[in-house]
């Protein structure tokens, strides 16, 4: 009987231990469930962050194709008015020629006129 009631003490610390163990099992576990959950919101907050980091990253990208096509239109039509003013500086050069040589023209009449006024003047 004597071993019976050892055997007995002994099943019982050895089911103490196993029920020891399992509560650090258990406390173990929600530490783990808690950890995850944890892990599980920042892994959604990050996930939220990529999404709307890639979405800002598609909006500056469209705004980038857009400024870099405007600027080309803007070069261009840069070229074109270069092109443009030079042609008018031409013809503003060409039309100050033909200015002075019709001034020069002019006087050479006005002053013909002048002397048969004054030819027929003395007739």
């Amino acid at each position: 009987m004597e071993k019976f009631k050892e055997k007995l003490a002994a099943l019982r610390a050895e089911i103490d231990q196993a029920n020891a163990k399992a509560d650090e099992y258990k406390l173990a576990v929600k530490q783990l469930e808690s950890d995850h959950i944890q892990k599980d919101h920042e892994l959604h907050s990050l996930q939220q962050k990529v999404k709307s980091m890639e979405d800002q990253l598609e909006k500056t990208e469209i705004e980038l194709k857009t400024a870099s096509t405007n600027f080309q239109e803007a070069d261009l039509r840069v070229e074109e008015l270069e092109k443009k003013t030079s042609k008018l500086e031409l013809e503003l050069e060409e039309a100050e020629k033909r200015n002075e040589e019709f001034k020069e023209l002019y006087k050479a009449a006005k002053e013909e006129m002048e002397v048969l006024e004054r030819e027929l003047a003395g007739v």
